[in-house]
């Protein structure tokens, strides 16, 4: 039988998970902060992706299992009080803060950004105006980071239709076979087209969803291929996690934004991906043994609680100091950078992500989630054109 059942897809929480969320955001942070060592550091967003393919599948997953259906508008309230919050506010603060220390020319471009970066289409617009991440000539923009925000929020766009119709649609017996077939498909066709686009356009290969959905589309697989991976091999299950924990690092330290500035994502980004999906099996072999002293160390797990508010306020932080002392920065000052961006992630995940995504009230009442995002989203467009407007823009 492969049917969906309870007792394959339970809610755990997976402490190695947590921790490779740290370890994605940490190598992402160094990089921008120019952290010797950390050449490749950008390729923690590949990681992310991975990550995020899994646990929103494994979300899906129990759904179904659970309740026998799959509903749009839960999963999208779910999204809503994950994102929006936090993206949201750290939109706003952002252009605020660029106005106020790199003038109104460089204000009104970003609040020109925000208003494609609010409706998670940054990834189109800054490929169509030909934003180069790697070794661009002009200053980027200060909301650049959330490219990825957009590539994600895209996937989810198409994959709950997709997994609804692959398992509600089709033979309910052979739900299992069809999410791995057709994950299977989109894993092969998304890799074709990004080692196409990466040769041929790789500014449009960076930022496109389709060049990333195989990223996304691998976790997914991952979450489905769960039941068969758990307890089954937990000396192996370790060992999956340490190399690829290794091969990450490897990359991260060979890789350079010089090699990736036309070769990214292509063939290059094969090994840190897999590599992921590595972790993530090694986690589901050994399951129920443990995950280790280090992954379960309170630190790390911290840092991979704050992840997603971390990854959001980092780079505007970096890039306004940056952009504003005209003169490369010391490793002190960019050590500074970090503490603050980790003050202020802190701070957004207590106060911002956790109140929302914990609120019985919200999860209760759907159409207050809705109001919730609306009211995020207009309130986000309202400082943007109040911006323009006074910037003349």
């Amino acid at each position: 039988m492969h049917d969906l059942t309870t007792n394959d897809y339970k809610s755990t929480f997976r402490p190695d998970i947590q921790a490779l969320r740290a370890l994605a955001v940490v190598l992402v942070l160094m990089f921008h902060a120019s952290i010797p060592g950390f050449h490749a550091g950008f390729l923690g967003v590949d990681v992310f992706f991975v990550i995020s393919g899994f646990v929103i599948t494994g979300v899906l997953l129990q759904e179904r299992a659970g309740s026998g259906g799959t509903s749009i508008l839960d999963f999208y309230a779910r999204r809503i009080r994950r994102i929006l919050p936090a993206a949201s506010v750290v939109i706003v603060l952002t252009i605020f803060a660029t106005y106020h220390w790199l003038a109104f020319v460089t204000g009104a471009s970003v609040a020109g950004d925000a208003k494609w970066v609010t409706a998670f289409m940054g990834n189109f617009h800054f490929a169509t105006v030909g934003t180069q991440y790697f070794g661009a000539s002009n200053p980027p923009s200060t909301l650049t980071q959330f490219w990825s925000l957009g590539v994600e929020e895209q996937f989810y766009v198409v994959w709950p239709l997709l997994f609804i119709g692959l398992t509600a649609l089709l033979p309910k017996r052979l739900a299992k076979i069809n999410l791995m077939a057709g994950l299977g498909t989109v894993i092969a066709a998304s890799l074709i087209w990004n080692l196409i686009e990466t040769q041929n356009n790789p500014v449009w290969a960076f930022y496109s969803p389709l060049t990333r959905a195989w990223e996304l589309g691998l976790g997914a697989l991952l979450a489905v291929l769960t039941p068969y991976l758990v307890d089954k091999a937990p000396k192996l299950g370790t060992w999956f996690g340490v190399v690829g924990c290794a091969v990450i690092g490897a990359c991260t330290w060979f890789y350079s934004s010089q090699t990736a500035a036309t070769e990214w994502p292509g063939w290059r980004a094969i090994l840190p991906v897999a590599a992921t999906g590595l972790v993530i099996a090694g986690g589901s072999l050994r399951q129920s043994t443990g995950f280790g002293v280090i992954t379960k160390f309170p630190v790390i797990q911290w840092v991979g609680a704050i992840s997603f508010s971390l990854y959001l306020v980092h780079y505007p932080i970096i890039q306004i100091a940056t952009q504003y002392s005209f003169t490369p920065l010391s490793g002190m000052a960019h050590f500074e950078q970090i503490l603050l961006s980790f003050a202020l992630a802190a701070v957004s995940y207590y106060l911002l992500e956790q109140p929302v995504r914990k609120s019985t009230f919200f999860k209760n009442h759907r159409w207050a989630t809705y109001v919730l995002g609306a009211a995020l989203i207009a309130a986000t467009y309202g400082a943007i054109f109040w911006h323009l407007h006074n910037s003349g823009a």
